[in-house]
């Protein structure tokens, strides 16, 4: 027993020094000036900057200095790749004074506004779906994924074969006696064109909508359910405000994929018939790639970048507003 009080009285007596040692090691700290303190607390610049100026410097490369070379391209005359005279906005008055160039802006917008329109709701739906139990589940997740990993030539060359009148599988040559074409007519080249464009596009929204879906509590809808509200009403009063977020960074991903969309208007159609479906995007590549006209296809990116920036801007805005209330 004397024992075992000695070997306590021993822990004390070690515990008592170690606190007192962690005192006496407090104390010469505080009793360092303010300016030590701080100095001793802070992230040395060097090291600040030794972080910070490989990622500018990337940033630099990839995004300003692009965007500069654009700007610099389009208020000058070219010649190829050569920079000749200043020439102020003469290159963006091709576009913004020429009938043409106003309907490509039109078509534009009503390519990328209807897309939007189309695949949101649609991904939504299909997110409602998969979030179901349902036997096969992974299967149709696999299925709906698909063409979102097809490039956009093959997909546009997989449609061109299928609304083909003469061969196609659809059988498009023989409706109720007539003929349809869609690549014959400048409306129905649209359509062909938004839906192609929709069926590329919407897996990722259905994935980040299927995502966000997941997150929203299970209490919530159960407990709007005991209250009487149906299945419409849950969703639009319980699900789609926690979702919002998600849906408004997919607006901003589709809309920016959409206005910077090339390769699939023009393997599928090209611009026509008649222009019919010839974008800004596609008219930037054209004159830049097909007729040289590098000035000319430096203001089309342009003002395709201030197209993105304004309606990428506008939607944050929304997120924030909404948030806010």
């Amino acid at each position: 027993m004397a024992t075992v009080v000695h070997q306590e009285h021993q822990v004390l007596t070690e515990a008592e020094r170690i606190l007192a040692e962690a005192s006496r090691r407090e104390g010469r700290k505080n009793a360092l000036p303010p300016e030590s303190r701080k100095s001793s607390n802070r992230t040395p610049v060097g090291l600040a900057w030794g972080l910070l100026v490989p990622a500018l410097v990337v940033v630099a490369i990839v995004s300003i200095f692009p965007i500069a070379y654009a700007v610099n391209l389009s208020l000058h005359s070219t010649h190829y790749l050569n920079i000749g005279s200043f020439v102020g906005m003469d290159n963006y008055g091709k576009l913004f004074g020429d009938p043409a160039g106003l309907a490509q802006i039109a078509r534009s917008l009503i390519y990328v506004v209807a897309s939007l329109i189309i695949a949101i709701p649609l991904s939504l739906g299909l997110a409602h779906l998969l979030n179901r139990e349902i036997r096969g589940r992974r299967f149709f997740r696999v299925l709906i994924l698909l063409p979102w990993v097809i490039s956009q030539t093959v997909a546009a060359l997989t449609w061109k074969w299928l609304v083909n009148p003469d061969y196609g599988p659809l059988g498009l040559g023989h409706i109720g006696g007539g003929r349809l074409d869609f690549l014959a007519n400048p409306v129905w080249a649209m359509v062909l064109l938004i839906v192609v464009n929709v069926w590329i596009s919407y897996p990722l929204a259905t994935i980040l909508s299927l995502a966000s879906l997941q997150t929203v509590p299970a209490e919530l809808r159960e407990a709007a359910e005991m209250d009487g509200a149906g299945p419409f009403r849950r969703f639009l009063q319980v699900t789609l405000p926690l979702m919002k977020p998600t849906l408004f960074v997919v607006a901003i991903m589709l809309t920016l994929l959409y206005f910077n969309m090339v390769t699939l208007v023009y393997t599928l159609t090209g611009g026509g018939p008649l222009n019919g479906t010839n974008v800004l995007s596609l008219e930037a590549f054209k004159q830049s790639f097909q007729f040289f006209n590098v000035g000319v296809g430096a203001a089309y990116s342009v003002v395709l970048f201030i197209f993105n920036v304004v309606f990428g801007a506008a939607y944050i805005r929304l997120l924030r507003s909404d948030s806010n209330d």
